[in-house]
């Protein structure tokens, strides 16, 4: 779904490519199997926000999709909801190419290796590349308004001048992405590859994120935080779990990356942001805390669960964890029937999931 051999604003101008012709067959035999559990009563559709309804709890996470052309085609490929990937207040170049790659055998102590053939895997180190509000409010703003699925838009900070510079820039994105229709702002405070500013340092800054939520909240629109990894999220979840409409988690986590012969896989950067398989049991920690903090706060907050998310039964099984959401990143980019055969495997077993 992504052209590694061009920049992000390349892509984002471009659009993903298109499928094969096996490809599409496969996609609409799947969409004809949909249809007949369908019509025999099948429903695992959702309440989700702004008064809008979702027909699977199933989206694609920020980082995949650049651009209305990309929403499109995750709508047209079965997602339930879309995450616009993060933008900024200014247009931002972010670090050079590579962006993205494939990595192998390794884990997040002691690196990964680049690997030459797809994997299940996926390196990114784009410093948050953003083509600015020129093009990213008209352009999804045109997503909106020819789209049936409900949009989400993600912000980060660039070069916060204090505190409260850092605090109006949310909330200047998040006004516009309510000015676009998005149907809900998510704060990364998460981010572990930007290239400038403090938007992998926030989450430890429990005051100034519970900033951002109050700031945005104030003008009536609803507000996820996504985080990253710990051990323990209570400290976190303690705060922002009070007046946060939704917590992501989790963000990518950041290793090292050789290539072939040991030296950087990437130019001038040692590590890079790795999602995909390697996050599941990080992505499976973090949702039990978070479903635990829950309930022992008796916070009302809704889990959206991401990272390491390659099939429909780990979507399934999310959802049955106690995940009110599941995301895709890395799996959305690299395999296009991903929400297809989930929505199947899904509505096979709404009454499981609708009884939980």
């Amino acid at each position: 779904m992504y052209n590694p051999n061009l920049h992000l604003f390349e892509n984002s101008i471009a659009g993903p490519p298109e499928l094969g012709k096996k490809q599409e067959a496969y996609l609409l035999r799947l969409i004809s199997e949909i249809e007949a559990l369908k019509d025999n009563g099948a429903s695992v559709a959702k309440e989700f926000f702004g008064g809008a309804r979702v027909e699977i709890p199933f989206g694609v996470a920020s980082g995949s999709a650049y651009g209305s052309k990309f929403l499109k085609r995750y709508e047209e490929l079965g997602y339930g909801f879309v995450t616009q990937k993060t933008v900024r207040v200014k247009r931002w170049s972010g670090n050079p190419m590579p962006h993205v790659m494939h990595v192998g055998e390794g884990d997040y102590p002691a690196g990964f290796k680049s690997s030459d053939t797809p994997t299940t895997s996926l390196a990114n180190s784009f410093g948050m590349s953003c083509l600015g509000p020129g093009f990213w409010e008209p352009d999804l703003s045109l997503f909106v308004k020819t789209s049936r699925v409900p949009l989400i838009i993600s912000g980060v900070v660039t070069e916060p001048k204090d505190k409260y510079n850092l605090i109006d820039q949310y909330a200047s994105i998040a006004s516009a992405a309510k000015k676009i229709g998005a149907v809900a702002f998510e704060a990364n405070v998460s981010c572990p590859n930007e290239m400038e500013g403090r938007s992998g340092e926030l989450q430890d800054d429990t005051p100034i994120c519970t900033g951002i939520i109050k700031e945005i909240k104030r003008f009536g629109f609803p507000v996820l935080i996504k985080i990253g990894y710990k051990k323990d999220l209570s400290p976190i979840v303690a705060e922002i779990g009070k007046i946060a409409d939704g917590i992501v988690a989790i963000n990518t986590i950041s290793a090292r990356i050789t290539d072939a012969k040991g030296g950087y896989a990437y130019v001038n950067r040692e590590k890079a942001g790795v999602s995909g398989r390697p996050l599941k049991p990080y992505a499976e920690d973090a949702l039990k805390q978070l479903v635990s903090l829950r309930e022992e706060f008796g916070y009302r907050y809704k889990i959206f669960s991401v990272g390491g998310v390659t099939s429909g039964n780990d979507v399934l099984s999310r959802l049955l964890a106690g995940a009110d959401f599941v995301e895709s990143a890395a799996m959305a980019m690299l395999y296009p029937p991903l929400a297809l055969e989930t929505k199947k495997i899904l509505l096979e077993n709404c009454d499981a999931i609708n009884s939980f």
